[in-house]
């Protein structure tokens, strides 16, 4: 092979050094694919994986062919991402132009919005709105860097294409879920998360058999090179080439051993952790007041009649509508546990059989984080309206899909629904309901020394520690109990008391609101004491003496379920006509108003179903203050107004409308649409501004580094600018240009009239005995103005934008000092010749 041939193939694009590290870089993007898996366990994923790399690689061989700097390639990159990313990533989006642009607008977005969005999606995340868009991103752009690295003339360079590699797999692990693949036992030992371990080896080896396979690539090359010099040289003795490869072989054993021995070590070490676990969208959920705390609010004279929902399609056997799940108690109010998580659904549910699809509006009553649905969701609910996208964008379920909630501005600087918005929810049908009557409790859960009257009441009624016996203990909580939802008879009560007169001819008592330990002691503390009083025989009605609603009667029904050893919890909604009938608070058909809303407990044992369980207390049976041993009248009289006066502090009823937005006004749809419209062209111009923000940048930078030379105070600083402008102009053309020796030497070797003529121009100004005058230094300047023009005049359009885009003028002045090309015998030489031009002009 002659040297010419040997420089060609180390030139070539394809030639097998290339290959083989373009070979490593796809092997990388299959593992990361590979890993990345359980994070959507979904087709397209793959599809993305693997055609996301082959794109990025593509872009880096297409810009080493056309030999652009690294500037226009990672432009290329870019734009090459923003053609595939929708149909590759988001192919939801190509059902219409609107939503083409919107898919747009999220994969451009997404490049820094995405990650949350997968970190508050619980696993597998499917195809769900642009969750994809982020590992397009990672293999993508990986792949482009890791392909320009190992295309690159330099070993060290493409040394770091590893780096890159490696990273890439990590998105699986870093991005996946808590809970790893299941162990196995190989060969003995047993390997707790063999999924990750193989991956995790496979980056290793592949990157192992990358380096190695280079090096011996680079080796041939060379003594090819060698030969075609007919340079001898000695054969390399086989102990050598054995112990090479003795040590790739002891390499390959240390990895699967090591990998062995510490992956049973380093499961054990600590939970595994991953990204998702420190994203929450708690924040908002926590800055909420109960919604417990605000259940008196609904019976307000503003809010009873109100619609809260208002529900279309048949809900079949779904008993109830949910608002919000409370599963933590701190002495002062039920709410969302800290410990709880929300994560987001898909919006396409797998399929499935038995499902109850519904249409659900909110009315004027409501407004709020909280999205009123039914339990067992088998998809996000999906929104209409002009705010449908961003409710989409704020909807999150806690881990059980019982709770859930959307973080969407509203008007008026709140958060979430407003009367008016719209959704559609897709459930699926609840099966048989849970028993309670065969569970047994266990050692209580609370703490009776805080509740001291509680306590005492459960061992009164003397029933056992099961489930029947909690059932039985409800039972009689709500008969001893009186139905109020408020401390006064007044204009804000007359809605309420009005429904219930018609149904059993009520009587008003008041009641203070809250839930507090204090509130559930005094509601215990009377029914305590009434029982003394009553005696042993007292009848039923006799024990009638605790007063309130749901608020306080659910707290107490919780707290008596944790008291029975059982796991308890709290829910907000309302009743549908597949439940059973609760005297006190009806259950709403199509319209749910104020007046519907009602509290009730779920109960389950230790890793059991939940099963909810109505406390709803009585109306008929007013309560009457007894002394001990009194008996009162078998068919008692109730006097229809009872006359009395509250002489208590000023009531403590929460009737807080905080929460309450006005309704947001609705526009046009004319001015919908050129708004839509107008929103699309601002981030289809914003995106393209960002694109080409660096390009614009560059020119700038070198239009005012080239004023700045023109420009300068002394003309003698002009000359040499106009010497330095002329330099960078060939670098950025592709003009080979020395860098060392003298200006007369540099531009000899660049075989171009213009850099000769300015380069004995600017020397003679330098060296004269006088400082250079303004003429020389336009005289120069006017020499460079040419041979830029003359530039221009021998390239394409396309070509010349190249040549203003490049960055190696730049590079070359940052770059470390290169070897002296000539000594210092030839710059004697070429000043010398310098001076004698000199001396033969001035002799002329």
């Amino acid at each position: 092979m002659s040297g010419t041939a040997a420089r060609r193939e180390q030139a070539s694009l394809f030639s097998a050094l290339n290959l083989w590290g373009l070979g490593y870089v796809f092997a990388g993007v299959v593992l990361a694919t590979l890993a990345a898996w359980p994070v959507y366990d979904a087709p397209r994923a793959l599809i993305v994986g693997i055609v996301g790399g082959l794109i990025g690689m593509a872009a880096a061989v297409l810009a080493r062919m056309l030999r652009w700097g690294t500037l226009l390639a990672a432009v290329l990159a870019a734009a090459a991402y923003v053609v595939v990313a929708v149909p590759l990533a988001i192919p939801s989006a190509l059902s219409s132009p609107p939503a083409f642009f919107g898919g747009l607008r999220d994969a451009v977005l997404g490049v820094v919005l995405g990650w949350k969005q997968i970190l508050t999606l619980k696993p597998p995340l499917g195809e769900y709105q642009a969750v994809l868009i982020p590992f397009l991103v990672v293999v993508l752009f990986g792949a482009f860097v890791s392909a320009l690295l190992v295309l690159g003339r330099s070993s060290r360079r493409s040394t770091f294409a590893v780096i890159v590699v490696s990273t890439m797999s990590v998105f699986g692990i870093a991005f996946g879920a808590t809970g790893t693949s299941a162990p196995v036992v190989l060969l003995g030992f047993t390997l707790p998360a063999p999924r990750e371990w193989l991956i995790g080896v496979a980056v290793f080896l592949i990157a192992l058999v990358f380096l190695v396979g280079a090096s011996r690539l680079r080796r041939s090359r060379a003594l090819r090179a060698v030969a075609a010099h007919n340079i001898t040289r000695r054969a390399t003795p086989a102990w050598l080439s054995i112990r090479r490869h003795l040590l790739s072989a002891g390499l390959i054993v240390v990895a699967l051993v090591a990998g062995l021995a510490i992956a049973p070590a380093a499961a054990g070490w600590s939970d595994r952790s991953v990204l998702r676990d420190e994203v929450e969208p708690m924040i908002v959920v926590q800055q909420q007041p109960s919604p417990l705390g605000e259940y008196r609010s609904w019976f307000t004279a503003d809010r009873a009649d109100e619609t809260v929902v208002k529900i279309d399609g048949d809900p079949g056997d779904v008993e109830r509508i949910r608002i919000a799940t409370l599963d933590a108690y701190d002495g002062q109010d039920f709410h969302i546990s800290a410990d709880d998580r929300f994560t987001r659904l898909p919006r396409a549910a797998a399929a499935g059989e038995s499902r109850v699809e519904l249409d659900i509006t909110v009315g004027d009553a409501y407004s709020g984080i909280w999205v009123p649905t039914p339990s067992g969701l088998a998809q996000a609910p999906t929104f209409s309206g002009l705010r449908a996208d961003a409710l989409a964008d704020g909807f999150h379920v806690d881990d059980g899909g019982d709770t859930a909630i959307t973080i969407a501005d509203a008007p008026g600087g709140a958060a979430g629904l407003v009367p008016g918005d719209r959704y559609r929810v897709l459930v699926d049908a609840p099966g048989k309901p849970a028993s309670l009557t065969d569970v047994q409790g266990g050692d209580s859960l609370l703490d009776a020394d805080q509740h001291p009257a509680l306590a005492e009441w459960a061992d009164m009624q003397e029933l056992p520690r099961t489930g029947a016996g909690f059932l039985e203990l409800i039972e009689r909580l709500r008969a001893r109990g009186y139905l109020s939802h408020a401390l006064l008879d007044d204009e804000a009560a007359a809605a309420w008391i009005a429904d219930l007169k018609a149904k059993e001819g009520y009587s008003f008592a008041p009641s203070y609101a809250g839930h507090s330990t204090a509130r559930i002691e005094e509601l215990f503390t009377s029914l305590v004491d009434q029982q003394r009083r009553a005696g042993a025989d007292a009848t039923p009605q006799m024990l009638v003496a605790a007063v309130g609603d749901d608020e306080q009667f659910a707290t107490a029904a919780a707290l008596l379920a944790q008291l029975w050893g059982l796991e308890s919890r709290v829910v907000l909604g309302a009743r549908l006509p597949a439940a059973a009938e609760v005297p006190g608070i009806p259950a709403c058909d199509t319209v749910c108003t104020g007046l519907n809303m009602t509290a009730w407990v779920e109960v389950r044992a230790s890793g059991g179903d939940w099963v909810a369980v109505d406390v709803t207390p009585q109306f008929s049976q007013l309560p009457s203050l007894i002394t001990e041993g009194e008996q009162l009248p078998e068919h008692p009289t109730v006097p229809e107004q009872p006359h009395s006066e509250a002489l208590d502090p000023p009531q403590a009823q929460s009737d807080s409308h905080d929460g309450e937005v006005p309704p947001e006004p609705v526009a046009s749809d004319a001015l919908a649409v050129v708004l839509f419209i107008a929103r699309i062209v601002g981030l289809s111009l914003l995106t393209l501004a960002l694109l080409l923000l660096p390009l614009i940048v560059l020119l700038v930078v070198k239009r005012h580094r080239s004023k700045a030379r023109r420009t300068a105070p002394d003309p003698e600083v002009r000359l040499v600018g106009a010497w330095e402008e002329l330099a960078d102009l060939y670098v950025d053309h592709e003009i080979p240009m020395a860098t060392a020796g003298t200006r007369v030497q540099s531009a000899s070797g660049v075989e171009r009239p213009a850099a000769e003529r300015l380069a004995r121009v600017v020397d003679q100004a330098v060296f004269a005995p006088h400082p250079p005058d303004e003429a020389e230094a336009e005289h120069a300047w006017g020499i460079v103005d040419e041979e830029r023009q003359a530039l221009r005049a021998e390239q394409s359009r396309w070509s010349a934008l190249r040549s203003r885009l490049r960055l190696r003028s730049f590079l070359a002045r940052i770059a470390p000092t290169r070897r002296i090309a000539f000594g210092s015998r030839h710059l004697a030489l070429g000043t010398l010749a310098l001076a004698g031009a000199r001396r033969q002009e001035e002799d002329a």
